[in-house]
């Protein structure tokens, strides 16, 4: 009994993660992405990064530019974004959840339509392009001056 319920847990835990790994090498839902896969998506804006930081330290002697951390931030960022978004996609399933969101992400549609257990991966990963977008949207306002990467490809 206590290895199938041991099995059964390790599934649950790893199904998710294996289906958004997979997910990421698909091409994403969302127009502006342009058919482009999450990994696709995270090297080209690596290599922005990298090329932004290397002109910027070229034309700022004097600035201290750390190169590698605008790409490590953007992605902790995202990453830090998938189990919200996963609870962003339960609350679809259980409304009481929604009292917790942020009225303006329900506004912004962040709870997604007909979710079920059934397609809930799928409604996760819809949520987490959005999440995504929104994260790249910002990106040319932030701080940093050589951050400061157009979401546009």
């Amino acid at each position: 009994m206590f290895k199938i319920l041991g099995l059964v847990v390790i599934v649950a835990l790893l199904a998710p993660i294996g289906y958004l790994a997979w997910r990421a090498g698909q091409p994403m839902g969302m127009p502006e992405y342009g058919g482009h896969t999450y990994y696709e998506l995270l090297s080209e804006r690596q290599q922005t990064y990298d090329e932004l930081a290397h002109y910027y330290q070229a034309s700022h002697p004097r600035v201290e530019v750390k190169n590698g951390a605008c790409f490590f931030t953007e992605t902790i960022v995202e990453l830090a974004e998938l189990p919200i978004s996963g609870r962003y996609a339960i609350s679809a399933i259980y409304p009481n959840m929604q009292k917790s969101i942020d009225p303006r992400d329900i506004k912004n549609g962040y709870i997604p339509a007909k979710v079920t257990w059934a397609n809930i991966l799928p409604s996760t990963w819809k949520v987490f392009e959005m999440f995504v977008w929104g994260t790249i949207k910002h990106a040319p306002d932030g701080p940093v001056p050589y951050c400061r990467i157009q979401p546009s490809r």
